[in-house]
């Protein structure tokens, strides 16, 4: 089972999680997150569960347009 999330660090090192649908929604998020200047660094990353409580997390590269 995979999962995506935008993930927000704050200037105060406070770190915000956004679950998403798709990819185009994490996308708009993380675009307008960036905009708003609140936050340090937003990214995407990608979840996959595994067999037991461990979750394996993926940051998700932009390829270069």
């Amino acid at each position: 089972m995979r999962s995506l999330v935008v993930v927000a660090l704050a200037r105060e090192r406070l770190v915000n999680r956004f679950h998403q649908g798709s990819l185009g929604e994490a996308r708009n998020l993380r675009d307008f997150l960036e905009q708003t200047g609140d936050y340090e660094s937003v990214s995407i990353y990608e979840l996959a569960k595994s067999d037991g409580p461990l979750t394996q997390w993926a940051q998700l590269a932009e390829s270069p347009q």
